[in-house]
């Protein structure tokens, strides 16, 4: 993060960040797909041969599901927050973040008492592009978070990578997009 133009002025983390080769981003729809996921797991599976960590923001949909197959995979995952520790969002997602401490971290700038406010998500969305060394988009509709975090890991020199998707399916246009102009591999 001391290299971003923007980092934070501190983080507080809560459980280990362990020191890992590289930092997998891995973020998308909170509608996600049985594609999308299926992808995710896949994808996981394959990274969990090599000294990597997942990173992701906790949200529904395939950020989750990447700290789940983390989980399974045996790789270390950071969920990056958009609140402070002692409040929880989103609430369904609360056994995956308790699990997730054994072999990982809860990550935010934000102190306590700070609600999970609209303007707080692109703030952590640029903490995840910070962390991470390659930052790989799985199902983005047009506009959203995502987007948001693929744009900013791509000004701080970070590797974009974007699923594809049909070119009808309104959750694939995002990624089809960062593809179509060059922002993403």
């Amino acid at each position: 993060l001391r290299h971003c133009h923007d980092a934070p002025p501190w983080i507080f983390v809560k459980g280990a960040l362990q020191p890992t080769k590289n930092v997998v981003a891995i973020v998308g729809s909170r509608r996600a797909t049985r594609y999308g996921k299926r992808f995710v797991q896949h994808l996981v599976r394959h990274l969990a041969a090599y000294d990597v960590a997942i990173v992701s923001g906790l949200a529904v949909g395939i950020d989750v599901e990447a700290h789940r197959a983390a989980i399974d995979h045996g790789l270390p995952t950071w969920a990056v927050l958009a609140h402070g520790f002692d409040l929880f969002y989103p609430f369904t997602n609360r056994n995956v973040a308790r699990e997730m401490l054994e072999n990982g971290a809860w990550v935010t700038e934000f102190l306590p008492r700070t609600r999970p406010d609209r303007e707080n998500f692109p703030k952590r969305n640029r903490i995840i592009a910070g962390l991470c060394d390659v930052c790989v988009v799985v199902e983005a509709a047009r506009t959203g978070g995502a987007l948001i975090t693929a744009k900013l890991a791509n000004s701080y020199g970070r590797d974009v990578m974007a699923l594809p998707g049909r070119v009808t399916d309104e959750i694939s246009m995002g990624c089809n997009s960062l593809i179509r102009t060059h922002q993403a591999h």
